[in-house]
């Protein structure tokens, strides 16, 4: 004989709207709320952290669409901005040495008597230079490998998933009455 707790809440969980990636993808696509974000890559991606994170939570809505709408709004909101921080991640964390080590370069012009008189404010060249003078930097491996260590993100995602917090119930305890599970083995 064996026992079991199944527990029971008020409003559904997360897996039974969104029980596989293409249920997910089509209600994102057709909601109408914009597409944001890849679909074949990052929306695919999120469904999955979304699954991991928030699969067995009930949502905190009693109105489905509303939940459905609140969760495609977060991602219209802040998808994007999660998106190119994990392509801004990628790209300097396939940076070259060659490319880390090279610094800035600055180039000054300096023009004595130019046949035209440019304003202050005036940001446009001038075709006449009489003087150049460059500055060429080129960092230290101790500063290029600070510089990366500064900038790269050890997660990027979580502070997006924890964005979706408010489509869930933020206190899950049973809300129903607790119901036992039983199996019997037949008495001969």
């Amino acid at each position: 004989m064996s026992v079991k707790l199944l527990p029971e809440y008020s409003t559904k969980i997360f897996n039974d709207f969104y029980e596989s990636v293409n249920d997910f993808i089509y209600d994102y696509q057709n909601i109408g709320i914009p597409v944001t974000i890849d679909v074949t890559t990052s929306a695919t991606t999120l469904y999955y952290l979304l699954y991991s994170r928030y699969g067995n939570s009930p949502i905190a809505n009693e109105d489905v669409n509303q939940f459905k709408y609140k969760l495609f709004s977060v991602i219209w909101q802040f998808g994007p901005t999660w998106e190119k921080k994990l392509d801004i991640q990628k790209k300097l964390r396939n940076i070259s040495d060659a490319d880390l080590l090279q610094g800035g370069k600055a180039i000054y012009n300096h023009a004595f008597n130019p046949e035209t008189a440019p304003s202050t404010s005036d940001l446009t060249e001038i075709n006449f230079i009489n003087d150049q003078n460059t500055t060429n930097y080129k960092k230290s491996a101790m500063d290029a490998y600070m510089q990366l260590w500064n900038l790269l993100d050890n997660d990027v995602t979580e502070e997006f998933l924890r964005r979706f917090r408010i489509c869930f119930k933020q206190f899950v305890a049973d809300e129903k009455p607790l119901l036992y599970v039983t199996e019997v083995e037949d008495e001969e």
